[in-house]
């Protein structure tokens, strides 16, 4: 019954947050988002954490990691995609690749091609 209960709206402050790190395409300081909820990183951490389920952090990086997964699944170039995408290189690309997906990129733009 505790599960099926609805769950808390979300604060107008995490809720901008949220639509930043979108908006940004995951490219936002966490420091930022806080300065412009007029909030301690601390306290956005902690709220957007409690009503989001992840940290601000954790988000942007989904976030950039699913753009950057649509662009080599489209076919794009994996250098292109890690500058568009907001990644210091490619290597930084591949590593959250590897974590997040289990394989290179060049796999991953492989399957999304075989599987379309």
């Amino acid at each position: 019954t505790r599960r099926a209960a609805p769950a808390p709206a979300m604060t107008p402050e995490v809720a901008a947050a949220w639509e930043t790190i979108v908006r940004s395409s995951g490219r936002v300081r966490v420091a930022d988002l806080a300065a412009s909820c007029g909030w301690s990183r601390k306290k956005l951490w902690s709220r957007f954490s409690d009503q989001i389920g992840l940290t601000p952090k954790r988000a942007a990086m989904l976030v950039r990691f699913d753009r950057a997964a649509r662009a080599l699944s489209a076919g794009e170039n994996p250098s292109d995609t890690a500058l568009a995408c907001g990644y210091v290189d490619q290597p930084h690309l591949h590593r959250d690749v590897q974590a997040l997906a289990g394989c290179t990129p060049g796999a991953l733009a492989g399957t999304a091609t075989s599987a379309a």
